[in-house]
């Protein structure tokens, strides 16, 4: 007897549906993309709980009769593709004909539908086990496909669901990208009855942005249009200086289908160059319109993924496009004609970007390769003394967040974990340190903890010795490590420091930062900031965290601090203490920032004093150590 079995249709469509269909916002995703190639101008998406209860998804687009709609519910039933030259050229959001039969599958499903010239439509149910049932409608003509109970009958797929703040935050994500994608379209969502987002349609991408991102958002994107033959770019690109600590701003669309294309982000890369961030990136949003049959879409489960016949002319031409777009940014012909007279309104507060890049004293040499002499210092010593033409006279330079503190006279210390047996005293380098500072021992490190600073690596690794060696250290993990401890136990006493402003500052915020913040506002008082709603996505900040955020704008640390919690999926209405704290270390002094030789010692003293100093709050290490032996080994000494 033969052990091949040819599945059941009900089968084969549940396998299918494990592929396409992941989590709610997949359903979400498939219904807007058919109510899209329907020819709607107005969709309506309804979800309650998270999707788990309903997702409805409401259009007035050109609707299905009786045969139609019953042959949608068919495994592979499409009017968008005829035969396999169509797949060559496919210029539709779906095609594979496997979403309805997948959703009918997994959840309660049914659909209205009735054709505009119709006297009348119909309603087709699904219950999940195969049968399908189907009577006379009436309604308003368009398709209403209503979503119930999803994954009711597999229980594998619906416990591997996450917190309902995520999903929803998974369907607002992928419903503002189709609504930025078609701004010729009226989208609404609406969640447990709330309205969430609400974009009618305008045709312009710039007030589609406007409503989703915020005007801060727009106000800092540089827009522009880019043709090389069949290839059409469009979108903007953040100005300089505009960053966010992800990818997730850069959001790619190929012929409007929102995608991810490696071949797109080198080509951004590329575009911006040297006016790049280490480690930041600029928010982009590029729409790429070209044939069809040069690229191809299937390629992926959920079509995410495209595939380019030649990416690298795609990479070359993104990169060009980015790059005419920051020098157009500076080009005089763009400036107002009061501008290019150099007569400016004294009321505007405003000065042209050329202006202020040509006064600047900027060198685009290379810097020399020879590593700056730091001064001899102590460890622990927390001010850099600077000559005077006064001997007396000293001044004290504190250093982005690390702040200097004055050094008591007449103090000596051994050297942490100095061997005083083996080493002979006039070896040991006399140091000061505060009255407050305390003998810690180091938390567990593989080395001996580093006793003195002898210089930096591309302003990012702090060089030091130590008995056993030469140790590096990262700047930007051990200050995070620092101020994790700090807001740590400020959340663990309940209370922080925190700054009043004379005058609150209004901070515009994309929607889902607007949710995390708005959903965890105990907790973000607890770390120090007071904010309050103003309607749409603008917040008021009415007092700050007093030591963390002094040395960036607000704004830009809740952008950092909220991706943070959006990119590692915490819930946006229950953030754990302990991710909050990992968030707020955001405002850390970054790679390549310029710390003084008495920040360095500072930071090495208070990273000495934590209880885990050895490793980040994300689990890198500080420090590491390159002991004598290893370089006794690697000079073929010994």
């Amino acid at each position: 007897m033969s052990r091949i079995k040819v599945m059941s249709q009900l089968l084969s469509n549940r396998i299918a549906a494990g592929e396409v269909i992941e989590r709610p916002a997949s359903v979400v995703k498939e219904l807007v993309e058919n109510s899209i190639d329907a020819g709607s101008t107005e969709i309506t998406v309804e979800v309650e709980r998270a999707g788990s209860r309903l997702i409805s998804v409401t259009d007035n687009g050109c609707g299905m009769d009786e045969e139609d709609a019953l042959l949608s519910l068919q495994q592979h039933g499409t009017s968008k593709l005829l035969n396999e030259e169509d797949l060559n050229h496919i210029l539709t959001l779906g095609f594979r004909g496997e979403a309805l039969p997948s959703i009918a599958s997994v959840s309660r499903f049914t659909l209205f539908t009735r054709q505009a010239d119709a006297p009348g439509g119909i309603m087709v149910c699904c219950d999940g086990e195969g049968g399908i049932s189907s009577r006379p409608h009436g309604g308003a003509p368009g398709t209403r496909i209503e979503v119930r109970d999803l994954f009711w009958n597999l229980p594998a797929r619906k416990k591997f669901l996450k917190s309902p703040a995520t999903e929803e935050h998974h369907i607002e994500e992928i419903f503002a990208m189709l609504a930025i994608a078609h701004p010729q379209i009226s989208f609404k969502l609406i969640i447990d009855s709330k309205i969430s987002l609400h974009t009618p349609a305008s045709g312009k991408v710039e007030y589609r942005l406007r409503e989703i991102f915020g005007k801060n958002f727009v106000d800092n994107m540089l827009f522009f249009e880019h043709t090389e033959g069949d290839l059409h770019i469009s979108g903007c690109v953040g100005a300089p200086g505009f960053t966010r600590p992800s990818r997730r701003d850069q959001r790619v669309f190929i012929n409007a289908r929102p995608v991810d294309a490696p071949a797109v982000y080198r080509g951004i890369k590329d575009g911006y160059g040297t006016l790049a961030e280490s480690g930041r990136y600029n928010p982009v949003i590029l729409f790429l319109e070209m044939p069809p049959e040069d690229l191809d879409v299937n390629v992926h489960p959920a079509k995410r993924e495209v595939r380019f016949k030649t990416e690298y002319a795609i990479s070359r031409a993104v990169s060009a496009a980015v790059s005419a777009a920051l020098r157009k940014m500076r080009a005089p012909e763009n400036l107002p004609d009061k501008e290019k007279n150099g007569a400016f309104s004294a009321l505007s507060g405003k000065l042209p970007l050329s202006m202020v890049l040509d006064s600047a004293e900027i060198s685009y040499l290379p810097p020399s390769a020879t590593q700056p002499e730091l001064p001899q210092i102590s460890p622990v010593q927390t001010a850099e003394k600077i000559e005077c033409d006064d001997d007396d006279d000293i001044i004290m330079l504190p250093a982005n967040n690390i702040s200097a503190k004055p050094v008591a006279p007449e103090k000596e210390i051994q050297p942490v974990n100095a061997d005083k047996e083996n080493i002979a005293a006039a070896e040991i380098p006399k140091v000061q340190i505060s009255p407050l500072v305390k003998a810690v021992s180091p938390a567990a490190f593989s080395g001996i903890w580093p006793h003195r600073i002898i210089g930096v690596v591309d302003q990012t690794y702090i060089l030091a010795e130590s008995r056993n060696g030469l140790v590096l250290i990262d700047q930007h993990a051990a200050h995070e490590r620092i101020m994790f401890e700090k807001i740590t136990m400020q959340l663990n006493s309940g209370s922080a420091e925190r700054q009043q402003l004379l005058i609150p500052e209004t901070v515009e915020l994309p929607r889902s930062m607007i949710k995390v913040l708005l959903g965890n506002k105990e907790l973000f008082e607890k770390l120090g900031f007071e904010v309050e709603s103003a309607g749409g996505v603008t917040v008021i900040v009415s007092s700050l965290p007093l030591t963390p955020c002094a040395h960036q704008p607000v704004e830009k640390w809740l952008t950092d601090m909220l991706s943070e919690l959006l990119d590692n999926h915490i819930p946006a209405t229950s953030v754990p203490p302990e991710f909050a704290a990992k968030a707020a270390c955001k405002a850390a002094v970054k790679a390549h920032d310029q710390l003084s030789a008495a920040a360095m010692n500072d930071l090495l003293e208070e990273l000495q004093n934590c209880r885990q100093g050895t490793l980040c709050p994300h689990g890198r290490p500080t420090m590491i150590d390159v002991s004598l032996r290893e370089l006794e080994r690697r000079f073929g000494r010994k």
